[in-house]
């Protein structure tokens, strides 16, 4: 067999984790867009000159940018569980799948 009774288990533990790893990695996003939200708007309206120059000072604040990495570090977190969420549907479907086979072999002889 392919994939083994742990690996399996392993895979099932992982789906069942409550709260999940996949909605706490997306409310961890939600957070960091919000306070990116809030430091540009922060930024902006600290800036002076015209609308473009105000955005422009904004968007380079220290702050806001990094705001931004976090933000894009919650985004790649939530990839990873997603990943790993994907990964552990298909080891359940392989196994499944080694399963039904074996079962069917089986009937054969």
């Amino acid at each position: 067999m392919i994939v083994n009774d742990d690996t399996v288990s392993k895979a099932l533990q992982y789906l069942s984790e409550d709260p999940h790893p996949v909605a706490l990695a997306r409310k961890d996003l939600m957070d960091a867009e919000n306070r990116s939200k809030v430091a540009f708007a922060e930024a902006l309206l600290s800036a002076e000159g015209p609308v473009e120059i105000r955005k422009a000072t904004a968007e380079t604040d220290g702050l806001y940018r990094d705001a931004k990495a976090v933000e894009a570090g919650a985004l790649g977190e939530l990839e990873r569980h997603r990943a790993r969420a994907k990964a552990a549907d298909m080891i359940i479907e392989v196994w499944r799948s080694e399963n039904a086979n074996a079962r069917a072999a089986e009937r054969v002889r």
